[in-house]
Formats: structure tokens, C-alpha cells, sequence
């Protein structure tokens, strides 16, 4: 709960026990970050679906890893390097669009540092990124670093 301040695990236990009490869907949330959390969560609650929140947040395709993997009982391989670029550039897009170039370059920051969470050089990448106040800047520090390129050819 918001009162446990993200700190502890959820009770499948108590969702069990709502979803055997009542007649309507519920749908199970917390801590489900994999294909096998989420059968698990379901298998384990009987609840109608889940909700994803924190482990999405920079991967955006643990969807359809959870809607393969529970068809199929296959794992998806992990996105190419390429792949995670054109959704993060994507995604800076539209956050440019909503927001404003000034807005969106703020919000864009928590966004790029959740995509580079598990990446080789995130520090020093998050650090560089995270001072720039222009969109096409911070667009093409993002594109540089997701090709694998060097940092300062972005700047």
C-alpha cells in the first residue's frame, strides 16, 4: 500500500481472499515484474487480470512479454538495443508534444532514467542528461547513448 511506502511484498493472500468473497472481477496488483510473477499473481489469486505499474516504467514491452508468455509458456527474447531507442525516442516525442519542448524536457528526465535503469554507463549518461534544458539536445544525447555511441558526440 502507499502507507508501506513501496517497502515490503503484496498480499496475494488477501486478493485470494477477496476474489473468493465476491462476484464482481478483481484485479490483482503489486510486485508483479515478469512473465512468471504475473501466471504466478494469477494462478495464485484467481483474479481477473492484473495491473502493472513500477515495472513498467522503462519497459513498456513487459506487456506483451506477460500476454506471450501467458498464451504460449514462451519468453520473449528482450529488446534489441535499437528497438528500446525508437520506443524511448518515441516516447520523448509525445512527451514533447503534451508538454511543451520546456515541460517535456523536464518530465522526459525520470522517463529516460527509468529506460537506461540496466544499461553499462547509465551513470555517467544520467548525469550528462540530466543538465540539458533543450529537446533536440536531449533527443539526440538519448539517440547517441542507445547507439551505443560515445556521449560527447551528442553534445
Amino acid at each position: 500500500t502507499r502507507e508501506d511506502l513501496f517497502e515490503g511484498e503484496a498480499e496475494y493472500d488477501t486478493i485470494a481472499q477477496i476474489v473468493a468473497s465476491v462476484r464482481i472481477p478483481v484485479w490483482a496488483n503489486g510486485d508483479v515484474d515478469s512473465p512468471a510473477k504475473a501466471a504466478q499473481v494469477l494462478r495464485g489469486t484467481g483474479a481477473a487480470g492484473l495491473m502493472i505499474g513500477r515495472a513498467a516504467q522503462g519497459r513498456p514491452w513487459i506487456f506483451r512479454e506477460i500476454a506471450q508468455y501467458l498464451a504460449t509458456g514462451a519468453f520473449l527474447p528482450e529488446p534489441s538495443l535499437a528497438e528500446v531507442r525508437a520506443l524511448l525516442l518515441s516516447h520523448l516525442d509525445g512527451l514533447y508534444a503534451l508538454y511543451g519542448e520546456a515541460q517535456g524536457v523536464k518530465f522526459a528526465r525520470k522517463h529516460i532514467r527509468w529506460y537506461c535503469q540496466d544499461r553499462p554507463g547509465r551513470e555517467a549518461f544520467w548525469r550528462e542528461v540530466s543538465r540539458i534544458g533543450d529537446a533536440r539536445t536531449q533527443r539526440a544525447c538519448v539517440e547517441t547513448f542507445f547507439s551505443g555511441g560515445a556521449l560527447a558526440a551528442a553534445a
